[in-house]
C-alpha cells in the first residue's frame, strides 16, 4: 500500500509540474531580475532601469515584495500590490491596483492582470492571458494561453483551463475543474 501511495504521489507531481511554464512558448528562457535589485535600479521617466538600459521594470512606491521575487523587462505594478516569495513575473505583465500575487505562482509574458485580484499560491498563467478586476484564480490553478478571466469570476483550486478559453463574468468554478475550448 505505501508503495502504490509512493508511486502515485510522484506520477501527480510529474503530472503538475512548472518547468513548462518557465520558458517563453518558442522555448527560451526569459530574462529576469531580482526585485531587491530593480528597486535599486536608477529611476528613469517613471521606471527602473537597469544600468545597461536593456530592462525597464515600472513599480509603484506603495508596492511590496517578499522574498525572491523576479521581474521581466517591461513589467508595470501599479500602487498597492503585493507579491510573495518565489514569484516570477515574465516580461510585459502588467499587474493592476490592489492586486495580489501568491507565492511560487508563474506569470508567463504579456499577461494582464487587473485591479484587486487574487491569484493564488502554486498558480501558472499561460502568455497573453487576462484576468480581469476582482477575479480569484486558486491555488495550483493551471491557465493555458490566452486566457480571459472575466471580472469577478472565481477559478477553483488545482482548475485546469485550457488555451483560449473566456471564463465569463462573476463565473465560479469548482476546486479541480477541467475547461477547454470548443473547437
Amino acid at each position: 500500500m505505501r508503495r502504490l501511495i509512493a508511486v502515485s504521489s510522484l506520477t501527480l507531481l510529474c503530472a503538475c509540474g512548472t518547468a513548462k511554464y518557465e520558458t517563453n512558448a518558442d522555448g527560451s528562457t526569459p530574462d529576469l531580475y531580482r526585485a531587491t535589485e530593480v528597486l535599486k535600479w536608477p529611476i528613469v521617466d517613471g521606471a527602473h532601469q537597469s544600468s545597461s538600459g536593456n530592462a525597464r521594470i515600472y513599480i509603484d512606491p506603495s508596492v511590496k515584495f517578499d522574498n525572491d521575487v523576479r521581474l521581466g523587462n517591461g513589467v508595470r505594478i501599479a500602487s498597492d500590490a503585493f507579491i510573495d516569495e518565489d514569484v516570477m513575473l515574465f516580461p510585459n505583465v502588467t499587474v493592476g491596483e490592489g492586486s495580489q500575487i501568491g507565492g511560487d505562482a508563474i506569470v508567463q509574458s504579456d499577461v494582464k492582470i487587473g485591479n484587486k485580484v487574487l491569484i493564488r499560491g502554486d498558480a501558472k498563467i499561460g502568455a497573453g492571458s487576462v484576468i480581469e478586476d476582482g477575479a480569484t484564480i486558486g491555488k495550483w490553478a493551471r491557465l493555458g494561453n490566452n486566457v480571459t478571466v472575466g471580472a469577478g469570476s472565481t477559478i477553483g483550486a488545482g482548475s485546469v483551463i485550457g488555451d483560449g478559453v473566456t471564463i465569463p463574468k462573476s463565473k465560479a468554478l469548482a476546486p479541480s475543474s477541467r475547461v477547454n475550448a470548443d473547437k
